[in-house]
């Protein structure tokens, strides 16, 4: 694994496991502080909220990381090796320019003056905080498409971390 990917993937794991975990501890101490001391964290569902969409665009980058997005391998079947790394380039290719497009316009959103003066209604944040996500994620998600299309382009290995999470099935046992 390269530096640029090590970097990645520290960056990816470290934010998607922070803001599961602080939404989880959240929610948690949300639920025992109105169970067990009748207090209301009247912010604790708008943080919680934020925070997991803030993990799902993270995630969908860990997702791309491993190739685990959903997809139609019809072609795949059909096409030899090298037709499935042409099909590897074009669809990383297209996900690339999806993500550096409204990657862009995330950007422009979240500097606009109107994300810094409008206030989220329980936490009384800028809307800039929740907003924020949406390119950080899009912006990873560009970089790891460019590193895929990089490796597949060297003709190595698109998803190298695919092929390290594979599992074999159990074959099924006749019980009698």
């Amino acid at each position: 694994m390269s530096r640029v990917d090590r970097v990645l993937t520290l960056i990816e794991n470290g934010l998607a496991g922070l803001t599961l975990a602080a939404a989880t501890i959240l929610a948690i101490v949300a639920v025992l502080a109105r169970y067990f001391f009748n207090y209301i964290i009247f912010w604790s569902e708008e943080a919680v909220i934020y925070l997991i969409i803030c993990s799902t665009f993270i995630g969908a980058v860990i997702t791309l990381r491993h190739n685990e997005h959903v997809g139609v391998n019809v072609l795949a079947a059909v096409l030899g090796p090298r037709g499935n790394r042409v099909l590897v380039a074009l669809s990383t290719l297209l996900i690339a320019l999806y993500c550096g497009v409204f990657g862009f316009f995330g950007w422009l959103m979240v500097t606009e003056p109107a994300s810094r003066n409008i206030v989220t209604p329980a936490l009384n944040v800028p809307l800039l905080v929740v907003q924020i996500s949406l390119p950080i994620g899009l912006t990873l998600m560009f970089f790891r498409a460019l590193a895929i299309l990089y490796r597949t382009a060297r003709g190595r290995e698109p998803f190298p971390e695919a092929e390290e999470d594979e599992f074999e099935e159990p074959e099924d046992e006749v019980v009698l």
